[in-house]
């Protein structure tokens, strides 16, 4: 059984992504092995777009890299539903630099419930009505940070709302384990506060897709 407190947890935003670098083709397996003609060095936190739909635009950590080839760590693809066989092909891009964020006062999750669409036949004489889940509503981050504009997460938060581009939120646990998100940013500047309480800023990250998490090394 596990007891996890957020205290202590430390979130960081990347506020930097280098150049696309082509993957060839991702295999059917778990982990997911990626062919490229220079894979990322072990470790390296990725960006990756592919052609299949449930792998694109997520996060993952390469690992035993080759020559020509690295493993997606904790990727698995070996549903040829999910991911039809020869489909994967796209880009990653290797996260090369992060700013942390301190002085946070709250993280709240909301949003990933599960939606139904309700119906009932006809011809059934007990009018038995059932349910089929369709999507589930969009999630966020809402990070709020006590406001002081010399720290380097101000301006580095400024300047994600301004490009309006996914960045990737990487939270590391108490516990070592750490989640890595990636979401559109929204930060408003302006502080905001009530009497005998500290200004503070408001983040908020909206999730592109679900996030990953890694033990701790």
């Amino acid at each position: 059984m596990s007891s996890i407190f957020i205290n202590g947890t430390r979130y960081s935003i990347s506020t930097e992504l280098a150049a696309a670098a082509a993957i060839s083709a991702i295999s059917n397996a778990n982990p997911a092995v990626a062919s490229a003609v220079a894979p990322p060095e072990d470790g390296s936190i990725l960006v990756l777009k592919s052609a299949w739909t449930n792998l694109s635009e997520t996060v993952a950590r390469s690992a035993n890299a080759d020559t020509d080839s690295f493993e997606l760590e904790g990727v698995d693809t070996t549903s040829t539903v999910l991911f039809p066989a020869g489909g994967g092909a796209g880009s990653y891009q290797e996260v090369s630099s992060w700013v942390d964020l301190d002085q946070v006062r709250d993280v709240v999750m909301a949003g990933g419930d599960q939606q139904f669409f309700n119906y009932q036949y006809v011809e059934d004489p007990t009018s038995r009505q059932r349910q089929k889940p369709t999507f589930k509503n969009a999630m966020t981050m809402t990070v709020s940070l006590d406001y002081d504009p010399d720290k380097p997460w101000y301006a580095a938060l400024i300047e994600a709302d301004r490009l309006r581009e996914p960045v990737v939120v990487r939270g590391v646990l108490p516990n070592g384990s750490t989640l890595f998100y990636y979401a559109y940013p929204s930060f408003n500047k302006v502080p905001v506060g009530q009497v005998n309480e500290n200004l503070q800023n408001t983040a908020v990250f909206s999730l592109i897709a679900d996030p990953i998490r890694y033990e701790a090394a």
